[in-house]
Formats: C-alpha cells, sequence, structure tokens
C-alpha cells in the first residue's frame, strides 16, 4: 500500500529515541510498502537504506527555545485552548500539503507519527484509514513535570499545559482508526481513559545487532547515562542524579565516576557538570556503544517521561547491568532483580549503585538475563511486522 507518513523531522541521523524507533520501523515497512514521508527541515535530509520512502521536506515554522519571542509566545498560549506543543508545530503549509498529497488519489493510509501533528492533519482524518502512533501518553508526561516541578509559576503554568494535553490526546486519538502505543499501561490508558476502540501495543525496540555485548576493559566505580539532553525528562533526571543521588555514592566511593552522553546539552548542565568532580557531559558522540561498554553500571534515574525507555534495551542489548527508577523502566517487561534493579528514592538508589559497583559479580547474572530479553521480544524486525498489523488492520476496518 501507499503511506502518508507525518512527523515532525527525518528521523536521521539516530541520535533520539524517537528517530531510533521512527527510523528502524520504517526501514522495515518500506520493503513491503511505498512511503510518503511528510516532515519539517531544510531539504537537505537524507534517509539511508530507506529506497521505498519519498521525503516530502517543508521549511520548519519553529520557533527556537529562548529569546523574546519564544517567551511571548508561551505567555499567548495561556488563553489558547490548545497546548503549546500543538500550536507551536501546526503550520497552514503542513495542513496544506497534506491535503495536495491525498487529493493525488493514490494515498491507501496516513500514519501520524505524534499525537500533536494530529492539527495538521485533522482536516483530512476520516477521509482515508488512519493510524495515530503515540510515543508516549502525552498528558501523563506534563503531570509528572507538574508534580515534581518546585517553582510555583512554571508549577501553575505546567498545570495547564497539563489540563490542556490531557483534553487533546483524549480528543485527538479518537479521530484515528486505530492507535499504536508502546507499552501496555500506555495502551489501558488510550482505551479506558480516552475511549479509543481500537488500540495495538507495539513495543519500543533495539537493533540487537548493533548493540551486542563488547569485550573491553571496564572502568571501576563509572556509571553512564546516555539519551538526547534536549528532552526535559533526561535533564530532570540527570539534575537529580547529580545534585542527589551522586553525592550519596560519592560518599562511599571517592573515585565514582557519572558520565552523561546525548546531544545539545544545555548550558546549565555543563556548568553543573563542571562544578561536580567526577562528572562528565560529552554532548553529541557517534557513537554511544563505547561509554556503555567501558562503563561499570548504567544507571536510568528518571522522574518524569512517558512511553518507554530505548536507552535500558540498549544498555540490556549489551549485557549492562542497569539499575533505573520505577519510571525509568516503565513499560517494558523487564523484573527486578531479574534484568535489571530497580529503586525508588535517593537513597535507595544511591545504595543499590555503591552495591552494583563494589560486587559486579553478584549482578552479572542481569546481562546475560536482559540480552535473553531483547532476543525473545524487542527486536526491530519482529516490532515493523506488528505495525504492519496495525496498518492492514487501519485499511480492513475503515468504513467511508
Amino acid at each position: 500500500m501507499h503511506v502518508l507518513c507525518v512527523d515532525e523531522e527525518v528521523p536521521f541521523p539516530l541520535n533520539t529515541g524517537k528517530r531510533l524507533r521512527t527510523y528502524n520501523l520504517l526501514k522495515r515497512l518500506q520493503e513491503g510498502h511505498r512511503v510518503t514521508f511528510l516532515c519539517y527541515g531544510t531539504g537537505n535530509e537524507e534517509l539511508p537504506d530507506c529506497p521505498h520512502v519519498k521525503l516530502v521536506v517543508l521549511r520548519s515554522p519553529l520557533l527556537e527555545q529562548k529569546g523574546g519571542l519564544f517567551y511571548l509566545s508561551l505567555l499567548r498560549n495561556v488563553v489558547s485552548p490548545l497546548p503549546y506543543v500543538v500550536v507551536r508545530h501546526y503550520s497552514h503549509a503542513m495542513r496544506s500539503a497534506t491535503e495536495a498529497l491525498l487529493a493525488h488519489g493514490d494515498i491507501d493510509l496516513i500514519h501520524c507519527e505524534w499525537t500533536p501533528y494530529t492539527e495538521n492533519v485533522r482536516h483530512v482524518l476520516g477521509r482515508v484509514p488512519s493510524v495515530l502512533s503515540a510515543h508516549n501518553v502525552e498528558a501523563q508526561i506534563w503531570e509528572r513535570y507538574y508534580r515534581t516541578e518546585r517553582n510555583p509559576v512554571k508549577k501553575g503554568y505546567i498545570y495547564l499545559q497539563w489540563q490542556k494535553m490531557l483534553d487533546y490526546e483524549r480528543q485527538a486519538s479518537r479521530l484515528y482508526g486505530e492507535v499504536a502505543v508502546v507499552s501496555e499501561p500506555d495502551r489501558r490508558v488510550f482505551e479506558d481513559d480516552y475511549g479509543c476502540r481500537r488500540v495495538m501495543v507495539v513495543e519500543n525496540g533495539v537493533d540487537e545487532r548493533y548493540f551486542e555485548p563488547q569485550d573491553v576493559l571496564v572502568k571501576p566505580n563509572s556509571m553512564v547515562f546516555t539519551g538526547s539532553m534536549d528532552w526535559r525528562p533526561n535533564q530532570d533526571g540527570v539534575r537529580y542524579f547529580i545534585e542527589e543521588i551522586f553525592p550519596a555514592v560519592k560518599r562511599t566511593l571517592p573515585d565514582a565516576t557519572f558520565t552523561v552522553v546525548g546531544r545539545n546539552p544545555p548550558r546549565w548542565l555543563a556548568d553543573l557538570a563542571h562544578s561536580c568532580p567526577g562528572v562528565a557531559v560529552t554532548g553529541t558522540v557517534d557513537d554511544v556503544r563505547p561509554f556503555i561498554a567501558e562503563s561499570a553500571l548504567y544507571v536510568v534515574p528518571l522522574r518524569v517521561g512517558g512511553g518507554s525507555r530505548l536507552k535500558i534495551l540498549e544498555a540490556l542489548s549489551m549485557e549492562k547491568p542497569v539499575l533505573s527508577t520505577t519510571i525509568g523502566a516503565e513499560g517494558l517487561a523487564v523484573e527486578d532483580g531479574t534484568h535489571l534493579l530497580v529503586r525508588d528514592g535517593t537513597e535507595p538508589f544511591a545504595a543499590a549503585a555503591v552495591e552494583m559497583l563494589t560486587r559486579p559479580h553478584r549482578f552479572g547474572q542481569l546481562g546475560a538475563s536482559g540480552r535473553g530479553l531483547i532476543m525473545r521480544h524487542y527486536t526491530w524486525d519482529a516490532l515493523a511486522v506488528k505495525m504492519a498489523r496495525v496498518w492492514q488492520k487501519a485499511v480492513t476496518s475503515y468504513h467511508v
């Protein structure tokens, strides 16, 4: 079939979790389908190994997230019924391009790759079969921001965004013929809270051939976190770890180190790392695998987030011991004590980190169990088959 995918950007290079998911599924799905990929960008982007994907790239309308115009747009959104992220990513150009592509008459399915982009395709939903790919429960992320924010002004603004996103996500998701989510908890939200009738789980995955175990020298008492550092849940988790957990670890292990690997770290994070001996922030790297391989412990100290974490899947695929919060491991079929350790709260997390670093022989089986789980449930090849079923179900169940 011919599928029109609508997304925020070309999913390459593979330096964010969202790009990893979108690209790896698309690369496999385009082998059996023709895909037109509509998104924002510069027009110079490429999508390697995807000969059956036609890129249609529009000039991005996005404001840089700093300066007077940006803060004015945040203020104006207070009186808008739509969440800021929806308004920010909407453009008349994308709406018109969607209409023009559909007018050619050979589009069999519309696939929206992110819930906030619904506003760009709303006018054509119902005219052809449609699928929403929900990488997260967006309202849940805003709720967790609200629960953890301490600044009263920011907390009030975040509360408004949470309530707007709750209303928007509920009504937008019900416009699609099928909804694909990344976890069972997300499926329950879309079905029970939002009233969606057809929801299927297509989990996040990992390239098990790329993220293989490596025989390298591990640095004693070293910890690592990988993830896009321009994503607020990652920023919150890393700040929490550096300010609260890492000092507790250092009291027992003065030579402990913590490395943050990921694109676009904010200036405040670089400054924070500079003031904390043992903390390093790399920024963008060509390959995260060496940083994972040489670290003694992979940590996921997230307090905010949604969906499920590709970063854990990558670490498990490399047979690394993983220590996560409950939210960090949310949505994955992992078992505490079998595939990784799960601890919440500053002292329990720090104590577990110390134990895993000082007694690595006790936790060696976690890596092997984690790799086995990946091979059984989380390869992109298997997950692409699931998404293909979602596409087919949307087409066969479509009624004009």
